[in-house]
């Protein structure tokens, strides 16, 4: 199983895009904050389902492209194109294994499909990471 609990930089401390600081030290200097855990994890899980391809410039292949979903009916085609999408974007560099990972496609309403990706990252509780495509 791959090491999903590696450091990285804390991208955000919200989704309003916001760099998320640690703390200040005796000088008063702050850095960006680390993240802990399987927070890396959650975090690059996110990034890719809520982007589209082309977004990452270096990684053309990087982006769920759920915005490809808008205007389409809400069904379980839709759904299940969703989540390959969510797949395809998880594993084709090899950062998440197809066998640690599973996406369940929930319809919320007759215009949102809440895709909730869960990560098997070796620990007692899988790491769920939610994301909505409004259709």
């Amino acid at each position: 199983m791959p090491k999903y609990d590696e450091k990285d930089i804390a991208f955000y401390g919200a989704h309003d895009g916001d760099f998320d600081l640690g703390p200040s030290d005796a000088v008063g200097t702050t850095d960006f904050r680390l993240t802990d855990n399987y927070e890396s994890a959650k975090q690059d899980i996110a990034n890719r389902i809520r982007t589209q391809t082309k977004d990452w410039r270096s990684h053309p292949n990087i982006g769920g492209d759920l915005e490809l979903l808008e205007g389409e009916p809400n069904t379980r085609e839709t759904a299940n194109r969703g989540v390959n999408q969510i797949m395809s974007t998880l594993t084709y560099d090899g950062r998440f294994r197809a066998a640690d990972l599973q996406v369940r496609a929930v319809p919320v309403s007759i215009y949102q499909i809440d895709y909730y990706t869960f990560l098997n990252a070796g620990e007692d509780e899988p790491i769920v990471v939610t994301n909505g495509s409004n259709l």
